[in-house]
């Protein structure tokens, strides 16, 4: 008898930080991408963070080196 495909589980909020980050760095397994569901509302809101608090950070080092 032929197997239905399994259906891939939807990401936590760990799992979905991971990715976003993984992809800023340009590491991320191809091998993983079957493995989860990410939502797109999920990307969209972990990657508009993880921008925010990169543009924050840079910002406070230029600021500290400035001094």
């Amino acid at each position: 008898m032929a197997e239905s495909p399994v259906e891939p589980k939807t990401a936590s909020l760990f799992q979905a930080i991971k990715m976003v980050l993984s992809a800023f760095v340009g590491i991320r397994k191809q091998s993983g991408q079957q493995e989860i569901k990410v939502t797109p509302l999920q990307v969209v809101i972990t990657g508009i963070i993880a921008a925010a608090l990169f543009v924050f950070t840079v910002t406070m080092v230029v600021r500290l080196v400035l001094r």
